[in-house]
């Protein structure tokens, strides 16, 4: 520790070959001061538009920032969207009927709040609280049978963070405060794959669920988890990848995946030595 630090950034590629091996990613090096994780993308033609956590360690406070993309992979410096009096981070963004919402990570608050964009991509307002008083950590909700699903990370101590367990809820509508819990609940309880990586996201007619590894360490890697089986009873998942830094070269640590068309972002912990500016 005295030689070196460590130090969140972004790794993306371009593909549709998402197997493709992360140590051939170009990287996105964040200023010393600061870090960037947790990436969520949204494609806005004609570019892509990179959401990520930006931690300041001097305020050892993060904010939402978003960072622009041609298809070519030259990009923006980021830009903040949504600062409050609290830390965000995870900022998971989607779209639905022709707007875009958010719903970033603000468990300091107690609360699942859901932003919407009134300007893309810089200017979000709150919508609602999704939830209250529940500690909740890497919220994401998608449509499917009729139904939102939200899914969360919630530690029953809170003090136990990260070894949160996975929770399940649904409900018909997406701007409400009355989500069903599901009966399975907590549905994964394994610290290995049990907090959320990312969006859940549709590949080939099937629902796919990205996870951490926190049983080493937080966010040590991450898995891609097919959703076999969904509904107001049942919830069964079964691994189809899995993805660890044993064998890249400075990376200790992955824990967010995201995906949208050809372009795929993850975010390293990396360890530099201290007199690298």
């Amino acid at each position: 520790r005295s030689f070196y630090h460590e130090h969140w950034e972004l790794l993306f590629d371009f593909g549709t070959d998402t197997e493709k091996d992360l140590s051939a990613f170009s990287k996105i090096s964040s200023p010393n001061d600061r870090f960037w994780a947790d990436p969520h993308v949204i494609y806005k033609e004609p570019n892509y538009y990179i959401f990520v956590e930006e931690y300041l360690y001097q305020t050892k406070r993060g904010h939402i920032s978003v960072i622009e993309m041609d298809r070519k992979g030259h990009h923006k410096q980021p830009i903040p969207v949504l600062q409050k009096d609290c830390h965000l981070s995870f900022p998971f963004v989607f779209d639905w009927l022709g707007h875009y919402y958010m719903i970033p990570e603000s468990s300091e608050k107690k609360t699942i709040d859901l932003y919407e964009c009134t300007k893309f991509p810089d200017q979000w307002e709150l919508k609602m609280a999704l939830m209250k008083d529940v500690k909740a950590v890497d919220t994401t909700v998608f449509y499917s049978q009729g139904k939102w699903w939200l899914f969360t990370a919630i530690a029953e101590q809170e003090a136990a963070a990260p070894q949160v367990e996975l929770f399940l809820f649904y409900s018909d509508e997406l701007f409400t405060d009355q989500w069903r819990s599901h009966p399975m609940n907590p549905i994964v309880s394994d610290v290995k794959k049990a907090r959320g990586a990312g969006g859940i996201f549709q590949k080939d007619g099937c629902f796919f669920r990205p996870s951490q590894d926190c049983s080493k360490t937080y966010g040590y890697g991450f898995d891609i988890n097919e959703i076999i089986l969904l509904s107001e009873t049942e919830y069964c998942e079964r691994t189809v990848r899995a993805v660890r830094p044993d064998s890249m070269k400075k990376i200790i640590a992955m824990h967010t995946y995201a995906n949208w068309g050809n372009l795929t972002v993850v975010d390293a912990l990396t360890r530099q030595p201290k007199w690298v500016k």
